[in-house]
Parts: C-alpha cells; structure tokens; sequence
C-alpha cells in the first residue's frame, strides 16, 4: 500500500491544546482556560475537577440535536450514579474560525479510572483534568496521561 494514500491520524495533543475549556464552580461563576499555558493549577475546594462531554462520540460529527440528547444521557446517567458535576464547556479559543462549542460536565472529585470509565462509554477519546497542582489531558482507552500548563481565559466561550 502506498503510504502516501493512508490518511494520517490527527495531531490530538495539538487539537486538545488549540481548544477553550470552562466549567462552572459550585460557588457560582465560570472558570476558562486553555491548556498552552504554565500557570499555577487552582479548581477550589475539589480535590479535582474532570471535563467530559457526549458531543460527537468518537471524533465524529453529529447533528446539534443529536449531541444535545447525547449530552443528556451523559447527565442523567452521572445523576443516577450519584456523581457531583457542574456544567462545563469546550470551545474554540477566542478568534479562532470556525469558532465551535461543545457543552459538558464537570465531574467533581471521580478517580481517574472512573472518569476514563465515563470517558469509554460516552465514546471520548480523552477528558481534561485538572488537579490542585495539575493539568492533563486523560485518554479513556488507555488511562495515557499528558501533562499541560494552563493559561488563563477571561470571557472565553460565551460566558
């Protein structure tokens, strides 16, 4: 087979990089940033917060209509099984076009093997987590992680 003729897998570091991320804090208000900084890691008073979505499962596109009954199903199975979230977000980074948000939770406090479980069915390939000292993207199929600084985001995703 001619190499040149195989489609090459995406760069996901650099995607997950290029990309927004928020979430709302339980003590009110919203928390942006991106992962291309080297800033300290503060998520208040959790030990860790985890961001999930059910958008586009797989890195394949889907209606609105369909990624937003996704996401729902996403929430109503973490209310089931007791897990404390907060709503949360990707977007594109500010400026970026074509800009693109994807709505999420926040998971408050789930181990990283629970979170790659919930990642796994949800059809995700990886989940950013951030600790009081940490940031990383966590790949669900195989608990990989990669370390990233944080930068800082005011405003970013429509909040």
């Amino acid at each position: 087979m001619n190499r040149a003729n195989v489609a090459s897998e995406p760069d996901w570091e650099a995607i997950y990089r290029a990309s927004a991320y928020g979430f709302a804090l339980e003590q009110g208000g919203w928390h942006w940033f991106a992962l291309d900084g080297s800033e300290a890691v503060i998520v208040g008073p959790q030990r860790s917060v985890t961001l999930i979505t059910a958008w586009n499962p797989n890195s394949v596109e889907h209606t609105p209509a369909w990624n937003h009954a996704a996401q729902g199903r996403l929430e109503a199975e973490l209310r089931a099984a007791c897990v404390r979230f907060t709503p949360a977000a990707g977007a594109s980074l500010p400026g970026v076009s074509p800009a693109w948000r994807e709505e999420g939770c926040a998971l408050h406090d789930v181990d990283r093997a629970a979170a790659c479980a919930w990642g796994l069915r949800f059809g995700q390939r990886a989940l950013v987590r951030m600790e009081l000292d940490s940031a990383e993207l966590l790949f669900s199929a195989d608990g990989r992680r990669l370390r990233c600084g944080v930068r800082a985001l005011a405003g970013a995703g429509g909040e």
